[in-house]
């Protein structure tokens, strides 16, 4: 019984960070996407600069797969597109 129960749990430990990992890959990418798109708009000056670097950054991420830091230039874009 005892067994059965660490097994479980040994189980949802081990799933839980790749489908964390999975969501943040998904967000990121969708996060690019938005930021391709917004660049397609037109902004201030100051906002475009902020997209093209988050942009180019995210990019980076992508390639290191690094999602939670993609998310951050995510997060970087979406605070400048608030302003």
């Amino acid at each position: 019984m005892l067994r059965s129960v660490l097994l479980v749990a040994l189980a949802a430990v081990m799933i839980t960070p790749t489908a964390v990992l999975a969501d943040s890959k998904s967000d990121c990418q969708k996060g690019l996407e938005m930021i391709k798109a917004e660049l397609r708009k037109k902004h201030p000056a100051p906002v475009m600069a902020t997209l093209r670097k988050a942009l180019s950054g995210a990019e980076n991420e992508v390639r290191e797969e690094d999602w939670p830091e993609c998310m951050d230039y995510i997060k970087t874009a979406r605070a400048a597109l608030k302003q």
